[in-house]
């Protein structure tokens, strides 16, 4: 006797169509799958993480240095991205790093150097300050320039993908998942009051992983930050050409920063510390004046050229890990669900190789890319 497939609406769904996700998406279709992705908002939303005009993007990687592999293979992609669309998305910018030479930073920046054999610039605060007029380092601290860095515009990046989705052949549809389940031969996701059926699942839900992955709850934990602009008047200088990104690690805390990309002026923010928050519900717009406060005396020090009238500022949020690692894989227990979770505030410059990692992990269940350090196996889910 034959047996039967259920009918089903189409062979993937993505959930959450936001960095990864729209990664996802893209390479998917352009495999030739049936794919269909979800999300409660337009691609380039401001309501998640994958917002605020910019994103960072480097290849010598304090982190971990199994990071470096995946970046390679990140750079490559995001190049094709934009060979693909015909649209500009990266800026080559160089990075400007700095901290104690005992530091998290810098030591873990050599340490990824060392064993991937990657070029780096090691500088003294003042030849520092010297090379990069506006920079004010202290004289303390010691500096990496990586040439291998730049400035992702990533609501473009998630339109990009999207769009490029779309031509082939992807679809999207708007609505809160609110749910899915396992079947015996297909897999049920709830949208609202409807209940469409696919054969793999992909979910890619930020903020909301403790919603749609709820295995992995005790191990996130959401923290909504706050990034800054300041002064939108700053007379065309060093600080809107031919000026790096920089990152310095100071007495707890990591600023980090743009040069001018428009009319908003300089971006400045503080990728540690934020206020935690049971769910993305709690995100709103206010300000956190805290935040504004370090980050107005960091600016101070760090960039004294820069007035401290803000301009503009946004909220996003971080998932994080315990680990402050990915979390990417197979959700415990079925097979044909893949996710990617716990990003924990670096993962949008992997967004593409990551939605190329769930396209080859739900369509034939292995990846080439070196992804078992993120395997979720390791919080024993």
């Amino acid at each position: 006797m034959t047996r039967l497939t259920p009918p089903t609406d189409h062979d993937y769904i993505v959930l959450g169509i936001g960095g990864v996700g729209s990664a996802a998406l893209y390479h998917l279709a352009k495999r030739g799958a049936d794919v269909l992705g979800i999300d409660q908002y337009p691609p380039g939303h401001d309501k998640g993480s994958s917002h605020g005009d910019s994103r960072l993007i480097r290849l010598v990687y304090f982190e971990h240095p199994d990071y470096v592999p995946l970046l390679r293979s990140a750079f490559e992609l995001w190049r094709a991205l934009e060979v693909d669309s015909g649209d500009e998305l990266l800026k080559m910018t160089g990075l400007l790093q700095a901290g104690p030479a005992e530091g998290e930073v810098i030591t873990g920046l050599l340490k990824a150097a060392q064993i991937h054999n990657l070029k780096m610039e090691q500088l003294t605060s003042e030849a520092a300050n010297r090379r990069f007029p506006g920079i004010n380092l202290k004289a303390e601290q010691t500096a990496i320039f990586d040439e291998n860095a730049g400035i992702l515009k990533v609501e473009d990046c998630v339109k990009t993908h999207v769009k490029l989705a779309q031509k082939h052949g992807a679809r999207l549809k708007s609505g809160q998942a609110i749910g899915w389940e396992q079947e015996k031969n297909r897999i049920s996701v709830s949208v609202g009051e409807e209940t469409l059926y696919c054969q793999k699942l992909v979910i890619t839900p930020g903020a909301w992983a403790g919603d749609l992955l709820p295995a992995l709850n005790p191990f996130l934990e959401i923290r909504r930050k706050t990034m800054f602009w300041f002064d939108k008047h700053l007379p065309q200088h060093q600080l809107h050409n031919n000026f790096p990104v920089f990152f310095v690690e100071d007495e707890g805390h990591n600023f980090y920063g743009f040069p001018a990309m428009d009319k908003k002026g300089v971006k400045m923010a503080d990728h540690q510390g934020g206020e935690v928050i049971s769910s993305p519900a709690e995100l709103g717009d206010s300000l956190d004046a805290s935040a504004l406060l370090k980050t107005v005396g960091a600016l101070a020090q760090y960039l004294p050229d820069v007035g401290d009238h803000l301009a503009h500022y946004t909220n996003c949020m971080y998932t994080m890990s315990h680990d402050e690692h990915f979390i990417v894989g197979q959700y415990p227990s079925s097979a044909n669900v893949h996710f990617v979770a716990g990003l924990s505030g670096h993962g949008f410059k992997f967004a593409t190789v990551l939605g190329q990692i769930m396209a080859d992990l739900s369509m034939t269940g292995k990846t080439q890319h070196p992804i078992s350090f993120l395997d979720p196996d390791r919080f024993q889910i």
